[in-house]
């Protein structure tokens, strides 16, 4: 009896001191669980990546929508600049003392690589080893730890950064010259093809809506010494021309764009539709009626009066 005593009552010490350690492991928590900076996420409208021996990449929200600026000007991902503003708001899971830290040692002397929000600094270091969090140094001063940021859009690589679209979203193609097949509209308004009077119009058509509906399932860096292979050129109504290659036609569909220095990889089964016309007897996409709006109706046949 005195030996089951004594054990409930080691049983409700540990208990006891269990509930001390997380009670007083979530309060040191609670003194750095403040944001990474003073920014609110909406506030942001600039944002720099800096990383050594590479161009500085650049971007600027315009008219609510994110451009990449530098070290090209393109429309970007709104996924991946996301993660970009998240920093703004990321906790800090804790927070570093000021006496004597070895800077070198956190990876921060120099830093890996440096964001700026607006004009807030987020200087990054190492790993530190237990958790993996990610060193963070904040306008110079404080050094805090956070949770390591997974997405690919702090890299050097800014490709993740630019828009999947292959065509920008709402431009108006007015021309296609592809391999072997060149579209454009006709005298009559109608789309039409030089080298390929027989052409239908629908089927032309539904060629530019290829183009028009096409993204890529991710991008890449240019190849250093460039691409080679056919030459795409999409001519659009304000004016601009943009200039593909055709890298890889299987196991994936590659265009590459040599002025943003990047590779689209595209849906292989997406090939056909971009490139060629529809074969005799193909079928069409299928075009979409809108539904009736609601009524109530239960489906079942309306009896006549």
């Amino acid at each position: 009896m005195n030996r089951t005593i004594l054990n409930g009552g080691l049983l409700l010490i540990a208990i006891g001191l269990g509930v001390a350690v997380w009670t007083s492991g979530n309060k040191d928590d609670d003194k750095s669980s403040g944001p990474l900076t003073s920014l609110a996420p909406d506030a942001v409208s600039r944002i720099s990546i800096e990383h050594p021996d590479a161009p500085a990449i650049k971007l600027e929200k315009k008219d609510g929508e994110w451009k990449l600026v530098a070290p090209v000007q393109a429309d970007t991902d709104s996924f991946e600049v996301s993660a970009l503003v998240g920093l703004a708001d990321t906790k800090r899971q804790s927070e570093l003392g000021d006496s004597d830290l070895d800077y070198k040692s956190l990876g921060l002397d120099p830093p890996a690589f440096r964001i700026t929000l607006n004009d807030q600094t987020l200087d990054f270091g190492g790993d530190e080893p237990i958790r993996y969090r990610r060193y963070v140094r904040v306008n110079g001063d404080k050094v805090a730890l956070i949770d390591n940021p997974s997405s690919a859009a702090l890299d050097k690589d800014y490709s993740d950064l630019l828009s999947k679209s292959i065509v920008p979203l709402g431009a108006q193609i007015t021309r296609l010259a592809l391999p072997g097949l060149t579209i454009e509209k006709n005298a009559a308004g109608e789309w039409a093809s030089p080298d390929n009077p027989q052409a239908k119009p629908i089927d032309l058509q539904t060629v530019v809506d290829a183009w028009n509906a096409s993204k890529a399932m991710w991008n890449g860096a240019e190849l250093a010494q460039g691409s080679q292979g056919e030459a795409v050129a999409v001519t659009l109504a304000d004016g601009r021309t943009l200039n593909f290659i055709v890298t890889a036609r299987t196991p994936q569909f590659v265009l590459s764009r040599p002025d943003l220095n990047v590779r689209y990889t595209i849906d292989k089964n997406e090939v056909g539709k971009m490139l060629e016309l529809p074969k005799p007897g193909e079928a069409k996409p299928a075009v979409e009626t809108p539904l009736p709006e609601s009524t109530g109706d239960t489906g079942a046949p309306t009896p006549e009066p």
